[in-house]
């Protein structure tokens, strides 16, 4: 799922992607230039700004295409723990790989102050898997795999601790965290809310 495909020229567009990925590589996200991805592609600027509004728009397509896809939709095998296992542990992977890292933490630095960036995330991103993801936890609550919660909140418990160990506190994400994770997730049992009792 790639937020801002259109019918580009494949090899320009690949070409685009892989200058910015390199650069990132080099340079670092915020050193980086749509006047330097332009001239290491061999394109025109305006052809670039033609295409995409802004570099964190270039860069929202570099992640999705080279790096997060596979991590980021949780896979559907008919074994629901297993698929959350296998979801998890790819932002493991995804996490630990100093270029997807850096390209992670520049993408969603730039979020915070380009607005259409940030609804582009929301919007083609973030909800669409949201979606997808909630459908498929509530077939497996109604089949007893997961927890009796609401499902946006068990999908949040799930990849929130990830995510603020990537951006705040800087703690290494783990295949075996991850596990841990989804362990401690999935023995939580909510609580009923007890009668009040009866008023004399």
């Amino acid at each position: 799922m790639t937020a801002t495909r259109t019918d580009r020229g494949p090899r320009s567009r690949d070409a685009i992607l892989q200058a910015a990925s390199d650069l990132c590589r080099e340079q670092g996200y915020a050193a980086v230039t749509m006047e330097a991805i332009a001239t290491r592609a061999r394109v025109g600027k305006p052809t670039l700004y033609r295409w995409w509004p802004s570099k964190g728009a270039v860069f929202l397509d570099v992640v999705l295409d080279k790096l997060v896809e596979p991590a980021i939709e949780l896979p559907d095998t008919g074994d629901m723990v297993r698929d959350l296992r296998t979801w998890i542990r790819g932002f493991a992977d995804l996490f630990t790989d100093p270029h997807a890292r850096q390209l992670l933490v520049g993408l969603l630095g730039a979020a915070q102050t380009d607005t259409e960036l940030a609804t582009v995330l929301r919007e083609k991103v973030q909800r669409p898997l949201q979606a997808g993801n909630r459908q498929r936890i509530i077939a497996a609550q109604d089949a007893g795999e997961l927890p009796a919660m609401d499902p946006t909140l068990l999908e949040e418990l799930l990849i929130s601790p990830p995510w603020y160990r990537l951006l705040v506190s800087g703690e290494p994400v783990t295949r075996e965290y991850a596990d841990q994770l989804v362990d401690a997730v999935l023995s939580v049992r909510p609580q009923r809310p007890t009668a009040a009792p009866p008023q004399k």
